[in-house]
């Protein structure tokens, strides 16, 4: 079942002649994806086929023996090695029939099965791979393109010359034949191939060429723009206050000098109006203490009917009892200077009171 390893040179030629440098939009929008894939984290831009949930197969030491395990969620289950005849596959079945088994099926081979030859093809050959390399496949191989399995990576763009490098990897498909009809009466079909390089990397090799090529790799891609958009969208709102936020920081703080400016003329005004208002009133007699000074110095049986004080003159008009001492207890007191009669005091009979109005200077 092994096959001898044969290696390949490049021959091919530029058949395509003079390529044309024209960039297309399949072209922008595949450098575009490559922008983004390198913008990934290392995780999430490495996966490969080979790190999915998946059974793996690997051929034994004798050809007739498999190793069988479980890959789920990057752990790796053992589930035994099996030989191929008719009991070995019924035990192989029944150990795989696991609830919840991936469906994918993985089969290990020795670099030795591998074969592998670097094309080169027009750019535009990109678009539609799969094909061309079937096209191709009999010209540039010694096989027809249903006698291996194959599969190609892009190894460069060279978009000034028009040129695309890729890297074709094929399995014969008869050394695998037996094994593989073996696998499927098993239920374990594979759906892939995984030849082990010699420094022990593992060049994937898919059976199935009717999906389209890269979309394996789209499916990730597109959810993490998707999910990086979502972010973008919840994000921004806030992105917006915090503009906002700023901008009316920065125009508070272009207007905080005349502010304070305003507040500071504000404040001198204030202050030199309240220091001449103090020492306005220093000037003027208290009418508090003019009132006080007032009720001390008029006897009981005198009372006012009017008093009005205005700048240091005061003015009494009332009745009393003895009109002409009222001047004589004014002037014994030091708050009133002066004090006389403002007009003729008018003596009522009927209650013997005399009414009087009396002007007089009052002391600060």
């Amino acid at each position: 079942m092994r096959a001898a390893r044969r290696e390949y040179v490049d021959l091919t030629n530029d058949s395509g002649g003079a390529a044309r440098n024209i960039v297309t939009i399949g072209d922008f929008f595949t450098w575009w994806g490559d922008q983004l894939r390198a913008l990934l984290p290392t995780g999430l831009a490495g996966a490969t086929p080979l790190d999915h949930d998946a059974v793996l197969i690997a051929i034994g030491d004798a050809p007739d023996l498999v190793d069988v395990a479980v890959r789920k969620r990057g752990q790796i289950s053992r589930l035994g090695r099996f030989t191929l005849d008719p009991a070995g596959i019924r035990t192989m079945k029944q150990a795989c029939a696991l609830p919840g088994r991936p469906n994918a099926i993985v089969l290990r081979l020795a670099a030795d099965f591998l074969l592998e030859k670097q094309l080169t093809l027009p750019l535009a050959a990109e678009r539609d791979l799969d094909r061309v390399l079937g096209f191709e496949m009999d010209r540039e191989t010694p096989f027809a393109i249903d006698e291996v399995y194959w599969d190609a990576t892009i190894l460069e763009r060279d978009r000034r010359q028009g040129r695309l490098k890729v890297l074709l990897s094929l399995v014969p498909r008869a050394p695998l034949a037996e094994l593989i009809q073996t696998l499927s009466a098993a239920d374990l079909a594979p759906s892939m191939l995984a030849p082990v390089l010699a420094d022990g990397s593992v060049r994937p090799i898919q059976l199935d060429h009717s999906a389209p090529r890269g979309s394996g790799r789209a499916v990730p891609l597109l959810a993490t723009v998707t999910a990086v958009l979502a972010l973008v969208a919840i994000a921004l709102p806030f992105a917006k206050q915090a503009i906002a936020l700023h901008s009316a920081d920065a125009a508070i703080a272009a207007l905080q000098p005349t502010v304070d400016e305003a507040a500071q003329l504000r404040r001198q005004i204030t202050g030199g109006g309240g220091e001449a208002i103090a020492a306005e009133r220093t000037k003027l007699p208290n009418p508090l203490k003019v009132l006080a000074a007032a009720t001390q110095a008029l006897p009981d049986d005198t009372h006012l009917t009017d008093l009005s004080l205005k700048n240091h003159r005061l003015s009494l008009i009332g009745q009393s009892a003895a009109a002409a001492r009222l001047l004589g207890a004014l002037a014994a007191d030091p708050t009133f200077k002066d004090p006389a009669f403002a007009a003729p005091v008018t003596k009522l009979e009927a209650n013997r009171q005399e009414i009087f109005s009396i002007a007089t200077e009052v002391t600060p």
